[in-house]
């Protein structure tokens, strides 16, 4: 064990972390001497009189990936991991460990084949991982008779899904779960090529200290091609317009929403005219429609689209993982969707089934297109 060890508990947020398991980890460790409690971080400090150090556990959320960043790491276990934006693990959490060799476990209930379904099948095929499952039917620590109850009164997907770790059942609640799955049987998540003589269009979910999503497609006829897709946690808009243009895609235009258009009290400036002033051209700010006639809208463009499986695939899990908020105490599944980390890309998507038009003009045909000013921008 390497000097001042740390290990980390991480729910989807901080205060379910919170709520879970800082009474169990107090009770835990209260009788070992010298123990110090900080009750306002949620982290418990174990001396290690022999070597002069200690040992530190913390409860961390998931909401705000980068707010993980600058520490480091020996251990941790990622609770419901289903429900957290991936990149946590992949640009955050595993580089982390990356230094003290860390370990991390991984544990939840399915919903639906996201980014814990891709780990679990990792965990099986991988040389140093391994992947466990305990259905309530094979453990013998639920009563059979409380089993039975509880099929009785739960449809037959949230009772697989809950009690018998299905992954192939459908996730509850999600908002385009037929629609990916008539792609997926349409082979419409497949390889995509991107076509050289077609321009490229983006379609965008902002974010502030948040995530920021981004759709690339091509059109050609009816077919909306989605070729590429993009998504990264706490970084300035500076930085996603360098990303585009190191993808080296001639670009059509780009789907703002409409909030893009707010000034900051910061600098008194709206990001439209920051991504303006870094060279981003033809910019459509898409009108503000109430979200479930921007969930309509993505319906009907998801029927006309073909998926790159792997440039687009954590687009593709956002899409899958996009689900209603669901209301404990009446027992119904609301209207409005839950935030989460699929959000991010579901609303991207949103934003280019509201703006995008199949009789857009193209870059690609000079004599359809005007020449672009440096204020280039228009509402759709």
């Amino acid at each position: 064990m390497k000097k001042n060890p740390q290990y980390a508990y991480i729910a989807p947020t901080y205060g379910q972390a919170k709520r879970i398991a800082w009474d169990l980890l107090k009770d835990y460790t209260k009788n070992i001497p010298g123990v110090e409690v900080n009750e306002s971080e949620l982290r418990v400090d174990i001396p290690r009189p022999a070597t002069q150090d200690r040992i530190r556990f913390m409860l961390l959320g998931a909401e705000n990936p980068a707010s993980l960043l600058g520490m480091y790491l020996d251990g941790v276990v990622f609770d419901e991991y289903g429900d957290m934006n991936p990149i946590v693990w992949t640009q955050v959490v595993r580089p982390l460990l990356t230094d003290r060799l860390g370990w991390a476990v991984f544990i939840g209930t399915p919903k639906g084949q996201n980014h814990f379904y891709n780990l679990y099948e990792l965990g099986k095929c991988t040389e140093h991982w391994q992947s466990f499952m305990f259905k309530a039917s094979e453990t013998g620590i639920i009563a059979r008779s409380e089993l039975e109850q509880n099929r009785a009164v739960m449809s037959d997907s949230e009772y697989m899904q809950e009690f018998e770790c299905s992954f192939a059942a459908a996730l509850v609640g999600a908002y385009y779960g037929k629609e990916m799955e008539w792609l997926e049987q349409n082979n419409k998540l497949s390889s995509v090529p991107i076509d050289v003589a077609l321009g490229v269009w983006t379609a965008w979910d902002l974010g502030i200290d948040d995530t920021t999503a981004i759709w690339f497609v091509q059109q050609h006829g009816r077919e909306i091609r989605v070729v590429d897709y993009l998504e990264t946690s706490g970084a300035g808009l500076d930085h996603y317009v360098r990303e585009l243009k190191a993808k080296n895609y001639v670009y059509e235009g780009h789907f703002l929403p409409h909030d893009v258009k707010v000034r900051e009290f910061s600098d008194g400036k709206t990001r439209l005219e920051k991504l303006q002033s870094l060279g981003l051209r033809n910019i459509k700010v898409v009108a503000k429609l109430p979200v479930a006639d921007g969930i309509e809208a993505a319906r009907t463009m998801l029927k006309k689209c073909w998926f790159d499986k792997d440039r687009c695939d954590r687009g593709v899990r956002a899409l899958r993982n996009y689900e209603r908020k669901y209301d404990t105490r009446n027992q119904i599944f609301q209207q409005t969707p839950l935030h989460n980390w699929a959000s991010h890309g579901a609303d991207a998507f949103r934003t280019l089934a509201v703006g995008f038009r199949e009789d857009m003009p193209s870059v690609m045909d000079k004599r359809r297109y005007p020449r672009q000013t440096d204020n280039d921008y228009s509402v759709v």
